[in-house]
C-alpha cells in the first residue's frame, strides 16, 4: 500500500522536523510548488494532508472539492483567509493553523511600534542622519506615555500579550472585540465599543484576522473618528486598513502617524507615498519572525500532521465543528513519535 501523502504547495523552508515526524507516522512528505487553483489540484490529487505557508494560497471551494483524499489542511501561520472553511467543513476536511507560534514576537513588535510612534524614534533617527539635530518643528508634540490611552482592536492571544507588556508604562487600555462580552473582575483593561475606542485612544493597535467583515474596517469613517494626534499600528493584516484612505488622512495631517508591518500589496510598491512620509514607521511583514518562533512553527506543524496521520485531532483546529472523514481522538491523548 502507498503511504499517505502530505503535500506542501508553497515550499520556502527546510523540512527536517516535519519529514522525520511524518515518516514516523507512516506518511510521505511531498514538496511541490503550486500557486494557482489548477496547479494545486494537480499537485494534491492524492494528498491526505495539504500544507500551505502563504496566507493567499487559494484553497477555494473548487480546489477542496477536487481533493477526494484530503483529510486536513494545515497552515504555517495564523491567518487562514484563503481557505474556504465552509466547504472544508461540509466535506469533513479539518482545517488547522499554528495559532500560538508567534504570540510573543508579534506582541513584542507591536509594543516596539507603539513606543516608536509615541516617542517618534524613527523620525528623530532620520533627522539626525540627514544632518539635523533640533532644527525642526515637532508635531504633534511628545507626551508622557502614562498620560495616553491605548486602544486594542481585537482581544486574541496577541492583543492580550500586548496589553500585558504595555501595562508597565501606565497606559489606560481600552479593548473592543465583538466576540467578547465582558472582562473578568479586576481586569486592567476596559471593554468598550469601537466608536468610543477610536474617539478616546491616542494609540490604536490592530489585532484581528482578515475576513469579509474586517476588510477595510479602518477606512475613511474610522480614521476620521480618531484623534488628529493619534497613531495607528497594524501588525495583523494589511487589508484590515483601507490603505488609500490612510494615505489621504496622513497627507491631510488628520492623523499623528502610523506604524505598519503589513500592507494591502506586498512588497509595498516603490512609488507608495507611505515610503516618503516622516510620520510613518514601516517594517516588511516581519513581526512574527525570530529563530525561536520559526522553530516553534515547524514543531507545531509537524505535531499537527503526525497527529492527523495517526488519528488524533491537531492542536489548533480552526473549524472545530467539522465532522472529520475519519474519527479522531482528542489532542490531549497525542504523544509524538518523531
Amino acid at each position: 500500500m502507498s503511504r499517505p501523502q502530505v503535500v506542501n504547495v508553497d515550499c520556502n523552508f527546510v523540512y527536517d522536523v516535519e519529514r522525520r515526524q511524518i515518516e514516523a507516522a507512516g506518511g510521505e512528505l511531498v514538496l511541490r510548488r503550486a500557486s494557482t487553483e489548477d496547479e494545486i489540484v494537480a499537485a494534491c490529487t492524492d494528498a491526505t494532508v495539504v500544507l500551505l505557508e502563504f496566507p493567499h494560497t487559494p484553497l477555494t471551494a473548487r480546489v477542496i472539492a477536487a481533493l477526494p483524499a484530503c483529510r486536513a489542511i494545515v497552515r504555517y501561520g495564523v491567518g487562514i483567509e484563503s481557505v474556504d472553511q465552509a466547504e472544508a467543513t461540509r466535506r469533513g476536511v479539518v482545517v488547522a493553523n499554528t495559532a500560538d507560534f508567534c504570540t510573543e514576537e508579534v506582541s513584542d513588535h507591536a509594543a516596539a511600534l507603539l513606543l516608536a510612534s509615541a516617542r517618534k524614534i524613527c523620525f528623530f533617527d532620520r533627522k539626525i542622519r540627514s544632518g539635523g539635530w533640533q532644527d525642526f518643528k515637532l508635531s504633534p508634540p511628545l507626551r508622557r506615555m502614562s498620560s495616553m490611552t491605548l486602544g486594542l482592536v481585537g482581544w486574541g492571544r496577541i492583543a492580550q500579550a500586548v496589553a500585558r507588556k504595555m501595562q508597565g508604562f501606565g497606559l489606560r487600555i481600552l479593548v473592543t472585540d465583538p466576540f467578547v462580552r465582558s472582562m473578568p473582575p479586576g481586569s486592567p483593561v476596559e471593554l468598550v465599543g469601537m466608536d468610543r475606542l477610536l474617539r478616546e485612544s491616542d494609540l490604536v493597535s490592530l489585532h484581528l484576522p482578515l475576513t469579509p467583515e474586517t476588510k477595510h474596517l479602518i477606512g475613511e469613517d474610522a480614521l476620521r473618528a480618531m484623534k488628529p494626534t493619534a497613531f495607528l499600528v497594524n501588525t495583523s493584516r494589511g487589508g484590515v486598513v483601507d490603505q488609500p484612505a490612510l494615505v489621504r488622512t496622513l497627507e491631510e495631517n488628520r492623523l499623528g502617524g502610523a506604524a505598519l508591518d503589513v500592507f494591502e500589496e506586498e512588497p509595498l510598491p516603490a512609488d507608495s507615498p507611505l515610503r516618503s512620509m516622516d510620520q510613518v514607521v514601516m517594517t516588511p511583514h516581519y513581526a512574527a519572525s525570530s529563530l525561536d518562533s520559526m522553530a516553534h512553527l515547524h514543531r507545531t506543524v509537524a505535531d499537527s500532521v503526525e497527529a492527523i496521520l495517526r488519528g488524533f485531532w491537531p492542536p489548533f483546529p480552526v473549524n472545530a465543528g467539522v465532522q472529520p472523514r475519519d474519527p479522531l481522538r482528542p489532542w490531549s491523548e497525542f504523544r509524538p513519535r518523531g
